[in-house]
């Protein structure tokens, strides 16, 4: 299964392989696969996901912890301890072979396809 087949909304895609992409970067820099896989809360995804907003954000975050596709801890309006789930990395790895060519080609191509951004 490829992340096209997963019944996501094109917000979701692109936070995901927003989230991949760092997710490649760190582990090229040799950070461990644990640390790697976290993004500890809305704020940290924030700064990957400059134009979007809080809200946003935390809407998108809980479809893909719906789907078992990140980790995180509900609290007052906002998410805690966000991480990609293992399922989720097996998923992205399929999709784009963990080349951050393939994962920025689809970004770019799902992000154009969101009126707002």
């Amino acid at each position: 299964m490829k992340i096209d087949d997963y019944n996501l909304t094109n917000d979701a895609k692109f936070l995901l392989s927003s989230m991949y992409k760092e997710y490649l970067e760190r582990r090229q820099n040799n950070t461990d696969k644990s640390k790697a896989r976290l993004f500890d809360d809305i704020e940290n995804i924030q700064e990957i996901m400059t134009e979007w907003s809080h809200g946003d954000i935390l809407d998108t975050c809980s479809e893909l912890r719906r789907k078992k596709l990140i980790n995180a801890i509900p609290a007052s309006d906002t998410l805690l301890n966000i991480s990609l789930t293992t399922d989720a990395i097996s998923l992205l790895e399929v999709s784009f072979k963990d080349k951050i060519d393939n994962v920025l080609e689809y970004a770019t191509k799902i992000k154009s396809l969101i009126p707002f951004i």
